[in-house]
């Protein structure tokens, strides 16, 4: 294997070295996985997941052209054996991660890939009162108990779900984009200046980061700018890719800076992946940026983390490839 069988795990300022049991990979899986070309990690990346039971087009478990397919998108995934480790963008069980839910329809689909999640928290993990189907949310979801619960240690509770880890030549960051239970998204804030501290750190040539709520969302005035000053952050050191969710549909970004100004030598390429099942939402044609590209269709994901750059498909539920792109960290 030509990239390091160790990851890194920080948070709260502390770090964690591991071995591969850290990711759930046993020697023999790490030998299978990885790029078969270049040898080089890959990864998947995917929000927006588990359909809710009480769904009407939850069929069992099998979903329909337009709902619930978790079951086929995480299909694919595992079917992918080159997958070294998957980006959970958020949002994993509607309507509000119930543990019956979760059993139901998140553990039979993506739950079978649990040995390689490295989750971040949504907005629905957070729900409180009655669901859209009428049943009550868990009691402590006021601040996510049932989702770190379900997930453990991997989650990292004990830094409000903000932590890295290394993966070959790739600095990855997970942060938690519900910026009132997280601790504030502002320039000042613990998770901002957490942030800045974590990418001082880094010896890393390349950096990407993930949470569920984007900048550029392709919805209405197409930004959220409360995670500005996490794009500040990440354009102050260089960093190259940002993940995220929420948006149900696929889209991808020209690199920009924090503005939203196309910058090809410095900028972050944002790619929005919540496609893994629950639901399909169009694009805003008055959103501005505008993505690269688009699709209103089921998929994840999958990145090859190259030593300097990186490869990206997006796959449908079908395993076709609809989009490729890539790209060259910054020095």
């Amino acid at each position: 294997m030509r990239w390091s069988a160790k990851f890194i795990a920080c948070a709260a300022g502390m770090c964690l070295s591991a071995g591969l049991a850290l990711a759930g990979l046993t020697d023999l899986e790490a030998a299978s996985a990885t790029d078969s070309a270049s040898g080089d990690p890959v990864i998947a990346a995917v929000g927006d997941m588990a359909c809710d039971p009480a769904d009407p087009k939850f069929a069992g478990g099998a979903g329909t052209s337009t709902n619930c397919a978790q079951l086929r998108v995480s299909d694919q995934v595992v079917a992918d054996s080159s997958i070294d480790a998957v980006l959970g963008l958020g949002d994993f069980q509607y309507d509000c991660g119930d543990p019956a839910d979760y059993a139901a329809s998140y553990d039979p689909t993506w739950g079978r890939l649990d040995a390689l999640m490295w989750p971040t928290v949504g907005n629905h993990e957070y729900k409180t009162g009655p669901d859209v189907y009428g049943a009550p949310c868990p009691a402590d979801n006021s601040t996510a108990q049932s989702y770190f619960n379900r997930f453990g240690a991997v989650a990292h509770q004990e830094s409000r779900g903000r932590y890295s880890f290394d993966i070959g030549a790739w600095h990855l960051i997970s942060m938690n984009g519900n910026c009132t239970p997280a601790g504030g998204c502002s320039a000042k804030s613990t998770p901002t200046v957490w942030l800045k501290k974590d990418l001082a750190a880094t010896t890393q040539p390349c950096i990407a980061a993930f949470w569920h709520q984007p900048l550029w969302t392709g919805a209405g005035t197409g930004v959220a700018a409360t995670y500005r000053a996490w794009w500040n952050a990440l354009y102050a050191a260089h960093a190259d890719v940002v993940f995220n969710g929420h948006r149900h549909n696929y889209q991808r970004f020209a690199p920009m800076d924090p503005t939203g100004a196309i910058d090809q030598a410095a900028g972050l390429t944002e790619y929005v992946a919540g496609t893994g099942g629950e639901a399909l939402v169009s694009l805003a044609k008055s959103a501005v940026p505008q993505p690269v590209a688009y699709r209103k269709t089921f998929g994840y994901l999958r990145v090859t983390l190259h030593p300097a750059g990186w490869d990206a498909q997006f796959v449908n539920a079908a395993g076709t490839v609809l989009d490729t792109s890539s790209g060259a960290c910054h020095p």
